[in-house]
């Protein structure tokens, strides 16, 4: 059968046949990044009033918070060039201005706080969070912040595919 939006040979664009996989490892990342980053941000409450908690279990939690971010990254930028070809080419620039603007906010953010997902891993490997107390409020915040900006991109993500995804 042939697709009718496909594009032609001569316009080919990376990956696009690899699309539906790889959108569904994308999500997959990002099921996995919510539930991780969600537990971790939870749990520095208590590290914040100095009840520090299962700290071993916390620190596993930060690491999958930061291989997660980096493998539901670099999937979403695999996808990036069938994204901006088929959808935003081709139909948000021109129907749904806002849902673009909003696509590029979801990726300033995700593409800045990707250096704090890595540092909140790397920091896990070293933090002794009963002896170095000043350091748990900065990895806290780290958590918090990468915790809320999953959670916007995941809400943003989804309002663009409902309005047009990648088919």
């Amino acid at each position: 059968m042939i697709d009718p939006c496909a594009p032609p040979e001569s316009e080919a664009v990376f990956l696009y046949g690899a699309r539906r996989l790889l959108m569904v490892l994308h999500a997959a990342g990002s099921i996995v990044l919510v539930g991780a980053s969600t537990h971790h941000a939870l749990t520095m409450r208590h590290w914040l009033r100095g009840k520090l908690v299962r700290v071993s279990t916390e620190k596993t939690w930060a690491k999958v918070v930061a291989v997660a971010y980096v493998f539901t990254f670099a999937v979403g930028a695999l996808l990036y060039p069938t994204y901006r070809y088929h959808v935003r080419g081709l139909y948000l620039d021109r129907y749904a201005p806002l849902y673009a603007g909003l696509f590029d906010v979801k990726e300033v953010y995700a593409s800045l706080t990707l250096v704090v997902a890595l540092g909140l891993g790397a920091l896990a490997f070293t933090l002794r969070p009963a002896e170095e107390r000043w350091l748990v409020r900065i990895y806290a915040v780290m958590s918090l912040l990468v915790c809320a900006v999953v959670w916007l991109n995941v809400t943003l993500g989804v309002l663009v595919a409902s309005v047009r995804g990648i088919g």
